[in-house]
This record gives structure tokens, C-alpha cells and sequence, in this order.
């Protein structure tokens, strides 16, 4: 596999940026910015963007791991707030979010889809200051499925034996805790997402993927928060991720699970490696390979651990 990274800018993917001069894209004054993430069928561009500049925002980063649509030109012309970035090659979810992020204005990026919209009209300015409050890597918004039942879009971990798993549960309250963003959608602190690397490209399953960033960040002291009074509701059906324990698991394991956190650091000890080889499936030499890598991740990271994986699930009170 890749080499696991520890930064951002690790690797920067190739993609294409359209429209919206940095003056124009980047007005001073505006806290959140909005990175909009593209799938499925090309829903009404124009509408989507009417909505969230009407709530107020004042700066949108378009993101599409395809090609641009035929009406590019006209939306560019007709929205100088958004800047349009295409990808130019296989991304995934995870590379859409580090690209849009590295695109986007303002200490705060509010990240969705393109088949998810406000349940207001407008943020007020008192959530505004509640983000800052509550002062987190992401706040995760209330979800709604396209017949507006409530999703169970806040993850708890739990102990299944020797093993850690996670539950999704309806959101309780304001400040509610959070494994991870559910379908990476929510509130990021772009500086906390800079600092603890973004998403691990080269985790490919995004249920992996998006456990791995939310370890990652309550391993590494930060905080993922549900935030009440952002609410989003799906325009179509959520597919469920697939949680199969592959490759994508054990980098998972080995960076977030495997890891003993002692006298104000984290190593991952060797006693580790025929754990992780019974359940790899890479084999001997592939195991060990995949091993040396994430013992040389969790070196380098080493200080920037606070607690490790069975003391965040040891202490996990939801609404502390």
C-alpha cells in the first residue's frame, strides 16, 4: 500500500480550479465558507448555490472528482463567490475534502453534499459564535432522510470483547460527542484539519477512512461535537457504507487501535504484529511491510498523541 501520510500535503492531488478570483472568492468578514461536495446525477447546480449564498455565505467551493459540466461557463459567470475544482484523476471523498479545504476561505468550512440542503434559510449570527464556542475540529449537523425521519448520524464507540466498534445513534443534545462526521458532512475547523493531516487517502473504504480521521482526532486531542442547530436534510436515498473488514480496516487498526499511549506518548508495540498478521489476509511479508509503516506513522507522531484508543472508549461520556 501507500505510504501513510502525516500531513496535508503529503499529496496533492492534480485538479482544476474555475472561476471565482481569490478577491472575489474570499471576502474579509466571513467566518464559514462552504465546501460542496458533487455525486450522483447533476442536480440543479444554479438552485443549490442560490440557497446557500442566500443564506449568507459569501464564499463556495464547488468540488467534483469528474468532468465539468456543460454549463460550467454560465455558473462561473453568474457566481464570482464560488470557485469550481475538478479533479483530474480517481479520487475518492476524503481527497474531494482535502482538495476543496486547501481551496477554501475563513477559519471555518461547513462541508456538504449536493443532494443535502439547509433546514433554514439562514445561519444566524448567534450559531456563528456557537461554532467558535464550542471550538472543535468538526461540529456534525442533525440529518434527515428524504422523508424526514431523524438519521442516527452520531457515532458512539463501544467494547465488543476485545474489539471496538461503533454505533450510530439519533443526536441527543447540543455538544453531544461524535466518533466521526457522518458521510464527512459538518463544520471543520480548517486549521485543526491542516494540523491532524485530513483524510488518509490511502484508507479507500470511506467508513474506514472517515473512523480513521475520527480517531485520529480524539487520539490527538480534539473534539468532534454535535452542533444542534445545523440541520441538513437528504434530497435522495443514503446508501449505507460498507464496513467489511479489509485492507482498509488494518490501516485503520494499526494507526487508531493498535497504539499504547505511555508517559506522553503513543508506540506501537511489536506484540502488535502477529495480531495484526492473523487478521490482515496480506501474508507474512505483507503484514510485516504494512506494519513497519504505521510503526514509522506512529514514531513520528508520537507526542502528538494525548490518549490512546481504549481510554477514548473508557471515558466516552456523550454529553460531558
Amino acid at each position: 500500500m501507500n505510504t501513510i501520510p502525516s500531513t496535508l500535503d503529503d499529496r496533492k492531488p492534480t485538479y482544476t480550479v474555475v472561476g471565482g478570483h481569490r478577491a472575489q472568492a474570499c471576502p474579509d468578514g466571513s467566518p464559514v465558507s462552504v465546501l460542496l461536495l458533487n455525486r450522483g446525477p447533476r442536480l440543479s447546480r444554479a438552485s443549490m448555490l442560490d440557497e446557500l449564498l442566500s443564506a449568507g455565505f459569501q464564499s463556495v467551493v464547488s468540488v467534483d472528482a469528474g468532468d465539468p459540466p456543460p454549463e460550467l461557463e454560465t455558473l462561473s459567470g453568474r457566481f464570482p463567490q464560488v470557485r469550481f475544482v475538478f479533479l483530474r484523476e480517481k479520487a475518492g471523498p476524503g481527497d474531494m475534502v482535502n482538495a476543496g479545504m486547501r481551496e477554501s476561505c475563513g477559519p471555518y468550512v461547513l462541508v456538504l453534499w449536493n443532494d443535502q440542503r439547509l433546514a433554514s434559510s439562514t445561519l444566524s449570527s448567534r450559531f456563528l459564535d456557537r461554532v467558535v464556542e464550542l471550538d472543535s475540529a468538526v461540529l456534525v449537523p442533525e440529518l434527515r432522510d428524504v422523508g424526514g425521519s431523524l438519521l442516527p448520524s452520531v457515532m458512539h464507540p463501544a467494547m465488543e470483547g476485545a474489539h471496538i466498534r461503533v454505533i450510530g445513534l439519533p443526536p441527543k443534545g447540543d455538544g453531544e460527542k461524535s466518533v466521526f462526521p457522518f458521510d464527512y458532512a459538518g463544520i471543520y475547523s480548517k486549521a485543526r484539519f491542516s494540523l491532524l493531516g485530513g483524510y488518509d487517502w490511502t484508507i479507500e473504504k470511506p467508513h474506514w477512512q472517515k473512523m480513521d480521521f475520527g480517531f485520529r482526532s480524539w487520539l490527538m486531542g480534539e473534539r468532534i461535537l454535535h452542533a444542534q442547530a445545523l440541520k441538513l436534510n437528504y434530497q435522495g436515498t443514503v446508501d449505507a457504507d460498507d464496513a467489511t473488514a479489509d485492507a482498509s480496516y488494518g490501516r485503520f487498526w494499526l494507526k487508531n487501535l493498535g497504539p499504547l499511549f505511555r508517559d506522553d506518548k503513543a508506540y506501537l508495540p511489536s506484540s502488535r504484529l502477529f495480531r495484526f498478521l492473523l487478521r490482515s489476509g496480506l501474508g507474512l511479508f505483507g503484514s510485516v511491510s504494512e506494519f513497519r509503516q504505521a510503526r514509522s506513522w506512529v514514531k513520528h507522531n508520537q507526542y502528538r498523541f494525548r490518549q490512546d484508543a481504549a481510554r477514548v472508549v473508557q471515558l466516552w461520556d456523550p454529553l460531558e
